[in-house]
């Protein structure tokens, strides 16, 4: 009985896992018209990578052949590696096998995006010969010989361009559908600029608004233009979030100055607090006068009397000069010393 009872739930467990086996996830097609299939790859219910089973065809000098090797990509597009099939090695010219140090160079070139051949036309390769009816003869030109295989090198421009090709957007335009917590905290992890940059142009309003202790962080630890580029994301409603606002209050002064451009102007619509109203009166000098005006408008927009007053006295010990859209609104403040303001 024991016996019976395990056959049905073994029948039962193939059932279920055949009427719920995932599904291709999309369709790619290659240059040479040919197409291959790309699925998910799970980890009980999280995403965690993308695959697929390449078969290409390759001529190498006139000898045509298939590769066969299964490649695996990150959430966003970035090729990882691939993984030959045991009964099916990659081979080279006259059907030499892959040593183990062509197999690691073409992990190396699959994930270069720095490298000169995979930018010419295949016709580009090789010095110009007779061509054969079957593929390209003629050797390789010299200035990509060390970029690629010795006698390869049809196989590594292939394998290159599915490995980086159309493939990629396709990927990335998934994973965006499926965007949850848990992913976004993986592509986080990756800890690398494209995956950041990937996050701040692909998050929705609300994924910014769930996620924007991590994004501030992001901020504060970014290089380059990120900062930037991400404040100029980051919805602009968020910016009268207190965590937000205390970010500024404590990261300002290490902020590049475009990066402190653009959260100015976030802020414009804004109501500060008084801790930030207080710190971006520390930042008005003689050195910045777009600064200045961006900081001047904003503190008279939050119409705190008090930050204001203390406002118009920084300026009158500054010597600060003010624009005329600046000088016109403070004009409503009866504050002592104020006919000592000077426009630009």
């Amino acid at each position: 009985m024991k016996l019976v009872i395990s056959v049905l739930m073994a029948v039962v467990g193939l059932f279920t896992y055949l009427v719920n086996k995932p599904g291709p996830a999309f369709e790619i097609e290659t240059n040479n018209g040919g197409s291959f299939e790309v699925e998910e790859v799970r980890w009980g219910d999280k995403l965690e990578k993308y695959s697929a089973n390449i078969m290409a065809p390759v001529c190498e000098e006139g000898i045509c052949y298939n590769v066969n090797v299964i490649f695996n990509w990150n959430l966003i597009g970035e090729f990882i590696d691939y993984q030959t099939q045991p009964y099916d090695p990659l081979t080279k010219l006259d059907h030499k096998p892959f040593t183990l140090a062509d197999y690691a160079k073409l992990q190396s070139i699959l994930t270069n995006h720095d490298l000169i051949f995979t930018g010419l036309p295949a016709h580009e390769l090789v010095v110009k010969a007779d061509e054969t009816v079957d593929g390209y003869s003629g050797a390789t030109i010299e200035a990509i010989k060390d970029e690629v295989i010795d006698g390869a090198l049809f196989t590594c421009y292939t394998l290159w361009h599915i490995a980086n090709g159309a493939v990629v957007d396709s990927i990335r335009q998934h994973t965006q559908r499926q965007l949850d917590k848990a992913m976004i905290a993986k592509i986080i992890g990756y800890n690398t600029a494209s995956a950041n940059y990937y996050l701040i142009d692909h998050l929705s309003e609300a994924q910014f608004e769930q996620n924007l202790p991590e994004i501030i962080e992001l901020v504060r630890t970014g290089k380059g233009y990120f900062p930037k580029n991400a404040v100029e994301k980051i919805p602009e409603k968020l910016f009268a979030r207190k965590e937000m606002q205390d970010f500024l209050i404590q990261n300002y002064d290490s902020l590049s100055y475009y990066t402190q451009v653009a959260a100015l102007n976030k802020l414009q619509k804004v109501p500060l607090q008084k801790g930030l109203s207080d710190k971006l009166l520390t930042q008005i000098s003689d050195r910045n006068s777009i600064q200045n005006q961006k900081i001047i408008a904003l503190i008279i927009k939050n119409d705190d009397r008090d930050t204001i007053k203390k406002m118009i006295g920084d300026l009158i010990e500054k010597k600060i000069k003010l624009s005329a859209a600046n000088y016109q609104l403070l004009q409503n403040y009866k504050v002592p010393g104020i006919e000592a303001l000077e426009k630009i």
